[in-house]
C-alpha cells in the first residue's frame, strides 16, 4: 500500500518545509562552530572552577545530542516531504493535524497515537525513551 499525503496543501507543506530547513541550518550553523571542551591544567585554579567547568560542558554536550537528535529527524521528515508521505501517523495512517504539524513539525504520530504511546511509556519504566538519545533503557542497556 502507497501511502500519500492528500490532505496539506502545497503552501501548508511549503511553510512547514521552510520551518525545517530553518531549524536545520540553525542547527548546522551552530554546530560548525568548534567548541573547546578541554582546558589545559593550568587554567583550573581550584576545585570549585573545575567542577563548574565540568557542569557546564556536561550541559553543552546534552544540548548538543539532543540538537544532533533533533536533526536526524528533520531530516527523516524532510524525506516524507520529499516522498509524499509527511502528515501521516507512523502507527495508524490518520492524518496529524496541520495545527500539530505547525506546532511540531517532525511530529511522527497523530494525536491520539502520541496519547496512547505516552501512557503506556508512563506506565512502563524500560520504555520510557531518553529525551536526548530517543532510545529507551532497554535499547540503551543493549549497548
Amino acid at each position: 500500500m502507497t501511502r500519500a499525503n492528500s490532505y496539506l496543501s502545497e503552501e501548508q507543506i511549503k511553510n512547514l518545509k521552510d520551518k525545517l530547513l530553518a531549524d536545520k541550518e540553525r542547527i548546522l550553523n551552530k554546530n560548525s562552530s568548534k567548541d573547546q571542551y578541554c582546558m589545559d591544567k593550568n587554567e583550573l585554579f581550584d576545585p570549585v572552577d573545575e567542577a563548574s567547568i565540568n557542569a557546564q560542558t556536561s550541559q553543552e554536550i546534552r544540548f548538543k545530542n539532543r540538537e544532533n537528535f533533533y536533526l536526524k529527524k528533520i531530516n527523516k521528515t524532510l524525506l516524507k516531504i520529499d516522498r509524499s508521505e509527511f502528515g501521516l501517523c507512523d502507527d495508524c495512517d490518520a492524518e496529524i493535524g496541520y495545527d500539530r504539524l505547525n506546532a511540531r513539525p517532525t511530529a511522527e504520530l497523530c494525536i491520539n497515537c502520541k496519547e496512547e504511546a505516552e501512557l503506556e511509556e508512563n506506565n512502563n519504566f524500560f520504555k520510557k525513551k531518553s529525551k536526548s538519545l530517543g532510545k529507551t533503557i532497554q535499547e540503551l542497556g543493549k549497548r
